[in-house]
């Protein structure tokens, strides 16, 4: 499940590059590591779960990996985890009604694959009983931030205890203020990690009977919907008129695990399992110096203590004589908080949102399927920018959003540009300029190639993310559906 709005950590997120896409813990993303959890025997090519704003992301991060998966099920509108499901389950049943479906937020931290597969392994065996499993995080501290589940019978599998039965009411518990958090610690309930395991056509009985409006809106949407087979992978569309009928922001919990007798729960300790919903939380699970101390990026640290620096602008952050405080030094704002503050954010947002700051949504950067830009600068009438296009890549766009775009290739690597069919080769330095309108190949020939790029009077409110309309994957599967 790739979704989210990207607010939460803020500056680091935005609308257009949620947390899933940002490497917040080692050299790889949370959607890569993601992958990579499931890269084991037990599981077979995942279907990934997103909206169309993010299939290019979703399509790079994956190629980066080398990560093959079955399928994309595009997400119309966001709708909740339970019509999410809903398209999940009813797509996997129609070729395969007994197949076990593990469904998992993107966007998970799990420091400890083997024991998070163990889990899996223990949860198995409720699942083809009929069970909808839910894995429940051991807790390490009363925590206000997540849902709690309280376990009740214990399961019993070939004389072992693999999980508890959640018998309802009061199976699933809401976040609760410290003293209650405290108390269900004592008690020995488990924070609800929103990670399932069930049997395809046990979900979709359970959603026609608990949840009837977003189990037929969700089915008319696939029914409705396109399909294309790519070879690869499928790309599955789901009808928007009809996924527009599930009732708004429902959770898969509220619409079927309360309401539900045949609902589990497997405990999982020591899996290093954290949802990072802060970013004050960063520095809670990130390795720190002798003093207490967190460095991402570029900075340096004197007489300073328990302080948090993400520097990612190509600015060299120092703290010096300061303890207990975070500074995040991004791409186009840098914000600095006490960390016990760190939850204030939000109201940082809230306040950029009223005056419509384009740095709440929008990133300078921005990868692609075939590469990667960024804005480097913004004059009143043009900006410069970098474009890197990969090996062996090649991007077909009609210019649009501004009067014309200047290329310069750089360095080392072979590049050609193509028009009406007609290629031509890049001279490094020598500039080459396309005019609105045109309909322009640009592709490497050898190694990976990079350019400046320079848009002449072009539309401010163009977001980067829509930068060189091209035949897309989605458009394409359109245009060819049509």
């Amino acid at each position: 499940m790739i979704g989210g709005s990207g607010t939460r950590l803020w500056p680091l997120s935005r609308t257009n590059m949620p947390k899933q896409f940002l490497r917040l813990v080692g050299d790889r993303t949370l959607f890569q590591n993601t992958l990579a959890r499931i890269n084991d025997p037990l599981f077979s090519q995942p279907w990934l779960l997103t909206g169309t704003l993010f299939v290019e992301l979703v399509n790079a991060q994956a190629g980066q990996m080398g990560a093959p998966f079955q399928g994309i099920i595009l997400e119309p509108l966001q709708r909740g985890t339970a019509a999410a499901l809903a398209a999940v389950a009813i797509t996997i049943s129609e070729s395969d009604p007994d197949a076990l479906v593990l469904a998992m937020p993107a966007d998970h931290v799990i420091e400890n694959t083997p024991e998070f597969i163990e889990a899996v392994k223990r949860a198995i065996p409720l699942a083809e009983a009929s069970k909808i499993v839910t894995f429940g995080i051991v807790p390490t501290a009363p925590e206000t931030g997540f849902g709690y589940i309280r376990p009740a019978e214990p399961y019993i599998y070939k004389g072992q205890e693999v999980g508890a039965l959640v018998s309802q009411p009061g199976g699933f518990l809401e976040k609760p203020d410290l003293d209650r958090a405290k108390e269900f610690v004592e008690l020995g309930y488990l924070w609800n990690a929103g990670i399932f395991l069930f049997r395809a056509s046990v979900l979709t009985e359970a959603l026609l009977r608990h949840a009837p409006e977003t189990y037929r809106s969700a089915k008319c949407s696939i029914e409705n919907g396109r399909r294309r087979d790519l070879g690869s992978h499928v790309v599955l569309m789901p009808s928007e008129e009809h996924f527009a009928c599930c009732p708004h922001d429902v959770p898969i919990d509220t619409a079927v695990l309360e309401k539900s007798d045949s609902v589990a729960v497997v405990p999982c300790n020591d899996i290093g399992w954290a949802d990072i919903g802060s970013l004050s939380a960063l520095w809670d699970i990130s390795h720190k110096d002798e003093n207490g101390n967190v460095l991402k990026g570029d900075g340096f640290f004197s007489q300073s203590r328990n302080c948090f620096v993400h520097a990612e602008s190509g600015r060299r952050v120092v703290l010096s004589n300061i303890d207990d405080l975070m500074v995040i030094d991004s791409e186009d704002a840098v914000v600095v908080l006490p960390r016990s503050e760190a939850q204030g954010i939000k109201h940082v947002v809230t306040f950029l949102k009223q005056i419509s700051a384009p740095e709440i949504n929008f990133t300078r950067s921005m990868t692609k399927a075939w590469g990667a830009i960024e804005i480097d600068r913004t004059f009143d009438k043009g900006q410069v920018c970098s474009v890197e296009v990969q090996e062996s890549s090649s991007v077909t766009y009609r210019v649009a959003g501004a009067e014309s775009e200047i290329w310069l290739l750089q360095g080392g690597g072979i590049a050609e540009y193509g028009l009406e069919g007609t290629f031509a080769r890049f001279s490094s330095g020598i500039p080459v300029t396309f005019r609105k309108g045109q309909i322009v190949t640009i592709r490497s020939v050898s190694g990976p190639v990079r350019f400046t790029y320079m848009r002449n009077s072009p539309d401010f409110s163009c977001r980067i993310d829509d930068w060189f309309p091209q035949v897309a994957e989605v458009d394409a599967i359109r245009a060819r559906l049509a």
